[in-house]
């Protein structure tokens, strides 16, 4: 009788369940991209990098090659069109983890404002890159949002800032968790740096190179905290020919003497 009695007992107390914190959404999410760990044993990357920003069909404003050493967060790039500068030729970008650089035609620029774009895609591209491995470094503050549903998918949404001393610019991000799929299908962004405080939306397409998953087709958008676009046209950039792994000199982030 009295095992008859605790049988029933398990079948109407209902099981109790612990609501995830944003950080251990965020850790199934990298689990789910190929690994933390993974992404940064490969140690260097190398991709090629296409900007077209919405002024006139197919207007494309940045054209290049880009390489990152995960070590010290170095960045490199080789451009054969950067109309963000409104330069003529070979354009050379570099940051060896602490000052950023640009050459024009192999010719060291002193131009503060072209230094300042240069630092800008330096880290920025570098910080879209691995963005996704990074949510969980120190500085980073995590909250989790109220679900959403977009286009009838169920999300988890977790606002991301950062300390003070983080980065160059504390911007804020909205991540949309897939429920499903525990990947990031879009995210919400402000680009502080550029005096941008309402968002942008971006989404974007993942394909998996060497074990990682990595979201190469990207475009973005004006839009509202809600998620909702008001823009009438998107920025788009693609990443191809992703390889990691490459061999890299250490002294091609530095900046040249002349």
């Amino acid at each position: 009788m009295k095992k008859i009695v605790y049988t029933l007992l398990l079948l109407v107390i209902p099981t109790i369940t612990t609501a995830q914190t944003a950080n251990e959404i965020i850790s199934e999410v990298t689990e789910t991209l190929g690994g933390k760990q993974n992404f940064y044993n490969k140690g260097t990357v190398s991709y090629n990098y296409e900007y077209r920003a919405p002024k006139g069909e197919n207007a494309i404003t940045l054209v290049g090659k880009e390489t990152y050493m995960f070590d010290g967060e170095r960045s490199y790039a080789t451009y054969s069109t950067h109309s963000l500068t409104g330069a003529n030729g070979k354009v050379v970008e570099g940051y060896d983890g602490t000052d950023a650089w640009v050459t024009f035609d192999g010719k060291l620029s002193t131009d503060k404002q072209a230094n300042g774009v240069a630092r800008f895609l330096r880290k920025t591209n570098y910080y879209w890159f691995a963005m996704f491995f990074k949510l969980s470094d120190s500085g980073v503050n995590q909250e989790l949002l109220s679900d959403q549903m977009v286009n009838g998918k169920n999300y988890h949404r977790i606002k991301i800032t950062f300390g003070n001393n983080v980065g160059d610019g504390q911007d804020t991000y909205i991540l949309y968790v897939n429920k499903k799929t525990k990947l990031i299908d879009q995210f919400l962004f402000t680009v502080v740096s550029f005096g941008v405080t309402d968002p942008y939306l971006m989404t974007f397409e993942y394909e998996t190179v060497a074990g990682i998953k990595i979201p190469s087709k990207r475009r973005y958008i004006e839009a509202d905290w809600n998620g909702t676009i008001k823009g009438k046209a998107y920025y788009i950039t693609n990443w191809t020919n992703i390889q990691f792994g490459v061999s890299v000199d250490k002294s091609m982030f530095e900046k040249p003497t002349k």
